[in-house]
């Protein structure tokens, strides 16, 4: 696959795309947001296995109801398809919904049946409590197969309406941008998320459908993406493929937050990104801010990404 190799081209390509001023059609409010609890809400959780013999890495139970199951085998960074990293843009994990034991994580969708959690595709797990969060999983697989292991209760953060709004699944509603530019200023809003790389890569309506390179990165569209209290993100791609990336607030109350593909790169700012968390009556607003240079002249990108909860 090609990638992108500097962030100039997608900010300049932008500004070739359109050459005048478009008017703004964002709507946009400053509101708080007005969500309902998220389904399991108090089932949300990441679970750390502590048995070095398991196959198992870790467990996490999602407040909408995911679950992702990562396998103690090789590991995985996601690179970013730009040189530096944007929310939603990377390469994604081969893995696709029909082959989920492919590469090592296992995910799917969970129901609560009494002390038990039913993962589809999968089987069923029960946690046993235990003292300072040390607790145990009891896992048993479609096939029949039955393992006990020692596990840790990953930190979270705490309950508060801007966490538990973010904390849930979510779709692409729309995508408005504003670029700022010496003698370039755009202000637009896209309906969908290939319209939108359409705009990136400078193409007209009726331009790049037979572009193996444009058709290859339209089939790694973002198309869903869960947040949790554990700092996991987990982007979901239009050809079933996933990555798994991190977050961290930096200022809750303001929404203002981190996020990079390695943890340990998450206050790197050439391996991170800083975003700000807001919402729109029922819709969650993620805003990412873009800073590039070229001869010494600053162009600024603003993207706003609306989208709305997958339920």
């Amino acid at each position: 696959m090609k990638t992108i190799k500097l962030l100039s081209f997608v900010l300049f390509g932008m500004m070739a795309a359109v050459n005048i001023s478009c008017s703004s059609d964002s709507d946009s409010d400053s509101g708080s947001g007005s969500l309902t609890p998220a389904k399991y809400e108090s089932e949300s959780a990441l679970y750390q296995i502590t048995d070095g013999n398991s196959q198992y890495k870790s467990v996490e139970l999602t407040a909408s109801g995911n679950y992702v199951i990562v396998l103690n085998q090789k590991s995985y960074k996601a690179p970013a398809l730009l040189a530096r990293p944007q929310i939603f843009a990377g390469r994604p994990l081969g893995i696709t919904r029909d082959s989920n034991y492919d590469d090592n994580i296992i995910y799917g969708t969970y129901t609560k049946k009494g002390d038990s959690y039913v993962l589809s595709g999968f089987g069923t797990i029960t946690v046993v409590g235990g003292g300072s969060n040390a607790i145990s999983l009891d896992i048993t697989r479609n096939d029949g197969t039955k393992v006990t292991v020692s596990a840790q209760k990953h930190e979270q953060y705490a309950s508060s309406t801007m966490t538990n709004n973010l904390c849930r699944t979510w779709e692409f509603a729309k995508i408005h941008v504003k670029v700022s530019a010496p003698g370039n200023n755009v202000d637009k809003t896209f309906k969908t998320y290939a319209e939108f790389m359409r705009f990136i890569y400078g193409m007209d309506d009726d331009e790049g459908i037979d572009d193996e390179y444009y058709q290859e990165a339209l089939s790694e569209t973002p198309k869903q993406v869960i947040f949790t209290k554990s700092g996991t993100y987990i982007v979901f791609y239009t050809n079933g493929t996933l990555a798994v990336s991190t977050w961290a607030w930096v200022n809750e109350s303001k929404g203002e937050a981190r996020y990079s593909w390695d943890y340990e790169s998450l206050y790197n700012d050439n391996e991170s990104g800083r975003i700000n968390i807001s919402f729109s009556g029922n819709q969650l607003v993620i805003t990412e801010f873009i800073e590039e240079y070229y001869e010494k002249v600053k162009s600024t990108i603003d993207i706003e990404y609306y989208m709305s909860e997958v339920k």
